[in-house]
C-alpha cells in the first residue's frame, strides 16, 4: 500500500507508520481502524483501500464488530466518490447486522451516513428523518457528538432546501448540545455552516465571526475537510462584501485541499463559485464553460444537489453574455429543479417526521424510565432478599407501574394521531375554499367572455363577423391556460421566497415581450435578505405585479418599464415606466378599469402599502410589505 499517497496530516503519516511495524493481526486491525477515523482527510480511493483490509482481518479474527465497522468505512469512502446507490446498500446491510446486538454509537454513525447519501440524492426529507435516529441514537448512549452531528444533519438538509431559518435553529441546537468549546472545535465544520446560515440572513459580521472560528479550529486540529470547506466559504463572503482582493488566497488554498480529498460533491461545488467568479468579472464565456463542465460531473456523479447552484451559475453566465433566450431557457429549468427538489421534501412530510421523532423521544424517555425502575427494584430485592411480602408487594408495584406507562404511551399515540389528523383536515378545507375564490374570481370572466364569443358565432355563421371573435377566443383560452399555469405553480408550494416570485416575474416578461417589441421590459433584484411569503402571499403580490405591467403596457405609452424587487428587514416592490404619468392628483387615469381595484384589494388583505408615484414623465407603482 506504499503506492498510496494522497492527503497527508500528521495524524496520517503516524498511523500509516504504526500499521507498518505492527507485529499481529489484532494490532493491525486496531491501527488500520483508527486510520479509517480520519475519513474525510483521506481521498475516497485511499480509504476504500484501508477500509476493505480492516474488513480482511476482522474477518480472520471472527471480530463481527470490527467488521461492521468496516463496512461503515467502505459507504463512506463509496459516497465520497459518487457511487450512493453501492453506498446506501452497504450502509443497510450495516444496519441489518446491526439489529442482532446493542451498539447505538455504531448504529448511529451508519443513520448519520445514510443521510449524507440522501443529501447528494436531493433527498432532504430522508435526510432529515436519519438526523432524528441520529439524535435518538445519541440520546441513548449519551454520545454527545452523534447528538451533534445529527442536529447538524438537520441543519443542512433545512440549508439546502433555502429554510435558512429552521437551519440556523438546528445548528444552534448543535452548537448548544455541549459547552466544552474544545469539544466544539474539534467539530469545525458547525461553525463553517452557521456562518452559511448568517450570510443567507444578512447577518455578515455574525458570518465573519462564525468562518473565522472555523478556519482556525480546522488547521489546529488537522480537518482537512472543514478547512477546505470554510476557506471556500470564507472566500464567499469577501466576495460578497466587495473585497474579492481578499478572496482569492483562501479560494485557491480550498481547491488545492479539494483535489488531495478528491471529493467530486465539493469540487462541482467549486466549479459554481468559479462560474460566479467569471460572470460577475466580464468573463461569461469561461463561465459558461466552467458551468456546463460542472453540471456534467455533478450528473455523472449523482450529484443532484449541486445541480441548483450550477445552474444558477449558468444562468447569470447567460444574462452576463447578453444571451436572453439561453438565459430564459435556464430559468425554466431552475424553476423545475425547484419544484422536483419541492415534491421530494414538503412541508407536510418533514412535519410527520418532527412527529415522528417527538414520539420516539418520549418512548425513550419511557424505556429509560423502565431501565431506572428495574434498577432499582433489582437493588431493593437484593437488600431484602428475605422479606418475602415485601418482595411480592414490590412486584406487584412494578407491574401496575408498567401497564400504567403502557396506558399512558398508547394514550399519546392516540392523541398524536388525531391532532395530526385534525390539522391535516382544517389545512385541506382552508386550501380547497382558497382554490375555489381564485379560480372563480380569475379564470370565470375568461370563461364567460368565451360563452358569449361561442354564442355571437352561432348567430353570425357563414359571415365575416366571427373572424374577430375567433382571436378573442383563442387570446381567451391562452389567457386562462396561462392563469391556470400560475395558480398550479402557488399551490405547489406552503411558501416561496422573493427569488421564487422573481423567477417568476421573468417567465411572465419574457412571455409578454414579442407582443410588445417597441417596448423594453427589465427587472433588477436587490434582494439582501431572501424573506419568504407564504404561497397566499406569493399568489397576491405575483397578480400585483402583473397588473401593474399590464396597464404601463395598455396605457403607459412609454418605452421602457422597470421592475425593482428589493428586501432589508422588509420587501419593497416598484414597476416604473416612461410614459405620459398620472393626473396631478397623483390617481391612476380613467380606463384604467377594474385592475386597480383589484390590486388595492389583494394590499388590504395582506396588509401592504400601495403607492401610484409621478416620476416625471412616467409613473411608478409601488408596493411595501410595511404598511
Amino acid at each position: 500500500m506504499s503506492n498510496i499517497a494522497f492527503a497527508q496530516t500528521s495524524s496520517i503519516n503516524f498511523l500509516k507508520n504504526e500499521i507498518a511495524s505492527a507485529t499481529s493481526d489484532r494490532q493491525k486491525l486496531t491501527w488500520v481502524l483508527a486510520l479509517c477515523e480520519q475519513a474525510r482527510n483521506m481521498h475516497p480511493d485511499t480509504l476504500l483501500t484501508y477500509a476493505n483490509l480492516a474488513g480482511q482481518i476482522a474477518n480472520k479474527l471472527g471480530d463481527k464488530t470490527a467488521a461492521t465497522r468496516a463496512l461503515y468505512y467502505i459507504s463512506f469512502g463509496l459516497t465520497n466518490n459518487g457511487s450512493i446507490d453501492a453506498a446506501l446498500t452497504i450502509t443497510d446491510i450495516g444496519l441489518k447486522q446491526l439489529q442482532q446486538g446493542n451498539n447505538p454509537v455504531l448504529a448511529g454513525e451508519f443513520y448519520n451516513q445514510k443521510g449524507r447519501c440522501y443529501m447528494r440524492q436531493s433527498e432532504y426529507g430522508e435526510a432529515i428523518d436519519m438526523g432524528y435516529k441520529v439524535i435518538s441514537s445519541g440520546e441513548q448512549s449519551g454520545d454527545t457528538l452523534l447528538q451533534m452531528e445529527g442536529k447538524t444533519l438537520i441543519g443542512w438538509a433545512h440549508l439546502e432546501m433555502g429554510r435558512n431559518r429552521e437551519s440556523l435553529y438546528w445548528h444552534l441546537q448543535a452548537l448548544n448540545t455541549t459547552n466544552d468549546e474544545e469539544f466544539r472545535g474539534r467539530y469545525a465544520i458547525l461553525f463553517a455552516n452557521l456562518a452559511l446560515n448568517y450570510s443567507a440572513l444578512g447577518n455578515a459580521d455574525s458570518a465573519f465571526y462564525y468562518i473565522d472560528k472555523a478556519v482556525k479550529y480546522s488547521r489546529k486540529y488537522e480537518n482537512l475537510f472543514a478547512l477546505s470547506n470554510s476557506l471556500a466559504i470564507e472566500a464567499q463572503l469577501y466576495a460578497r462584501a466587495g473585497q474579492a482582493s481578499l478572496a482569492e488566497e483562501p479560494l485557491k488554498e480550498a481547491v488545492a485541499i479539494r483535489k488531495q480529498i478528491g471529493d467530486p460533491f465539493y469540487i462541482v461545488s467549486d466549479m459554481a463559485q468559479l462560474g460566479i467568479y467569471y460572470a460577475n468579472n466580464h468573463q461569461p464565456e469561461k463561465g459558461i464553460a466552467i458551468s456546463n463542465e460542472g453540471i456534467a460531473l455533478a450528473r455523472k456523479y449523482n450529484i443532484d444537489t449541486k445541480l441548483f447552484f450550477l445552474y444558477n451559475t449558468l444562468a447569470e453566465n447567460y444574462k452576463a453574455a447578453g444571451d436572453d433566450t439561453s438565459y430564459a431557457n435556464t430559468l425554466k429549468k431552475i424553476i423545475e429543479l425547484k419544484d422536483s427538489v419541492y415534491q421530494k421534501n414538503s412541508a407536510h412530510a418533514l412535519a410527520e417526521m418532527q412527529a415522528k421523532y417527538e414520539l420516539q423521544k418520549k418512548e425513550n424517555t419511557i424505556i429509560q424510565q423502565e431501565f431506572d425502575l428495574k434498577r432499582k427494584n433489582y437493588l431493593f430485592y437484593g437488600s431484602l432478599f428475605l422479606t418475602l411480602v415485601i418482595l411480592s408487594a414490590a412486584y406487584l408495584i412494578f407491574k401496575n407501574n408498567k401497564k400504567q406507562q403502557q396506558m399512558k404511551l398508547d394514550q399519546m399515540r392516540e392523541d398524536e394521531k388525531r391532532n395530526s389528523q385534525l390539522a391535516v383536515a382544517e389545512a385541506e378545507e382552508k386550501e380547497r375554499r382558497r382554490i375555489a375564490a381564485d379560480l372563480h374570481d380569475n379564470l370565470g370572466a375568461y370563461a364567460v367572455s368565451m360563452a358569449s364569443n361561442i354564442d355571437f358565432i352561432e348567430m353570425h355563421r357563414g359571415s365575416g363577423a366571427g373572424k374577430d371573435v375567433y382571436v378573442q377566443l383563442r387570446n381567451n383560452s391562452q389567457e386562462i391556460i396561462s392563469q391556470l399555469r400560475d395558480t398550479i405553480w402557488v399551490l405547489n408550494k406552503d411558501e416561496l421566497c422573493l427569488t421564487a416570485i422573481s423567477d417568476r416575474i421573468k417567465l411572465f416578461v419574457n412571455r409578454i415581450n414579442p407582443i410588445y417589441p417597441d417596448i423594453t421590459i427589465n427587472v433588477f433584484e436587490k434582494i439582501r435578505r431572501d424573506l419568504p411569503l407564504s404561497s397566499a402571499e406569493a399568489f397576491h403580490l405575483y397578480r400585483i405585479i402583473q397588473e401593474a405591467v399590464i396597464n404601463s403596457l395598455k396605457h403607459g405609452h412609454g418605452t421602457e418599464i422597470i421592475i425593482t424587487i428589493s428586501s432589508e428587514t422588509h420587501w419593497v416592490i416598484t414597476v416604473s415606466d416612461n410614459g405620459k404619468g398620472m393626473p396631478g392628483d397623483r390617481q391612476p387615469a380613467p380606463g384604467y378599469g377594474n385592475g386597480i381595484g383589484n390590486m388595492k384589494k389583494r394590499c388590504e388583505e395582506e396588509g401592504w402599502k400601495i403607492e401610484w408615484l409621478s416620476n416625471g414623465p412616467g409613473t411608478t407603482v409601488m408596493i411595501n410589505s410595511c404598511a
